[in-house]
């Protein structure tokens, strides 16, 4: 299996992943910085072009991986498909819903799939939860808080980006594991210059969710992911800190009866992803990350962002 990869900023990291899977025969990558593609080059062993026809027009070219800003997704992402490649996107999928269907209907029209990276899907902890959800193995669940806090290390994640670009990770869980949300209560306020925080409610039949996004951490704290999930007879809880040289990590199960500590397997999710990519590719099974379930949980992060947006700007 040949790859394509478009784009020269995570496109690098998605290059390594793919250069430690046996199925990949050959990587192509695409970059303007005719500088960093010789690097590349030189310290991969992969083929480079800053001509990007040269990738979503190569015949031999199974897969491309879309690194571009969103903005330019939509095309490329067309572009690729109407080629008879299959794609795989980073998030967030388009910068509209709009363009987000334009895509679904080209993954229609030309009989490829549009995978998206919602890599959420393969972190062993929400995996886990997800599990325990659909097998009810402590009854219903009845709240779930999920936190996604980081310093300003990211660019601009003002009210204008932030459920975009941050949050969407999460919203992308959220709809994984409930569905679409009945209803959406938002706010938010803008900190210093790209800096915002957000809490949106998500309304369900049976279960409270709030979902919170900062970049407003000073430098000194850890990039935060964590969630409390509260069901009918028990509660777990996650809480992640990653630090410039650290991680420090908890996970446990509370019921009446027992305090569980849950080991955290030592995997990377991202790998975990593009591993999963490359089997639905070649076996044609189902996928967890489909266009269709990036555009859902894209369409809640838009409903937030309006929410937040006429009461800051």
């Amino acid at each position: 299996m040949n790859v394509g990869i478009l784009g020269t900023g995570f496109g690098i990291e998605h290059a390594k992943l793919y250069k430690k899977m046996g199925e990949i025969k050959n990587i192509k990558i695409f970059g303007r910085d005719t500088n960093k593609l010789s690097r590349l080059q030189e310290e991969l062993q992969i083929d480079v072009t800053n001509d990007i026809r040269e990738i979503i027009e190569d015949p031999k070219i199974d897969l491309i991986d879309v690194c571009l800003p969103s903005s330019v997704h939509k095309q490329h992402v067309i572009e690729a498909l109407k080629n008879g490649k299959q794609v795989f996107c980073e998030t967030p999928v388009a910068l509209s819903i709009e363009d987000a269907i334009d895509i679904k209907l080209a993954e229609q029209k030309y009989g490829k799939r549009v995978y998206i990276n919602q890599f959420i899907k393969f972190e062993q902890p929400y995996e886990y939860l997800n599990d325990v959800v659909e097998k009810e193995e402590l009854g219903k669940l009845k709240a779930l808080h999920i936190k996604r806090n980081t310093p300003p290390l990211w660019g601009d994640l003002s009210l204008h980006k932030i459920s975009t670009d941050l949050m969407i990770h999460d919203f992308d869980f959220v709809t994984w594991l409930l569905g679409i949300p009945e209803g959406i209560v938002s706010q938010g306020v803008n900190g210093k210059k790209g800096q915002s925080h957000v809490h949106s409610l998500l309304k369900y039949p049976e279960t409270i969710v709030s979902v919170e996004g900062s970049s407003m951490m000073p430098f000194g704290h850890p990039f935060t992911v964590c969630y409390d999930a509260i069901f009918e007879h028990g509660t777990i809880k996650y809480k992640e800190d990653g630090f410039k040289d650290r991680v420090e990590s908890s996970f446990n199960l509370y019921t009446s009866d027992k305090v569980e500590q849950i080991e955290i397997k030592n995997q990377n999710c991202y790998e975990e992803t593009i591993k999963h990519v490359i089997e639905c590719c070649q076996r044609g099974i189902p996928t967890r990350i489909a266009l269709e379930e990036a555009v859902n949980s894209f369409e809640v992060a838009l409903k937030v962002k309006e929410q937040i947006l006429p009461f800051n700007v």
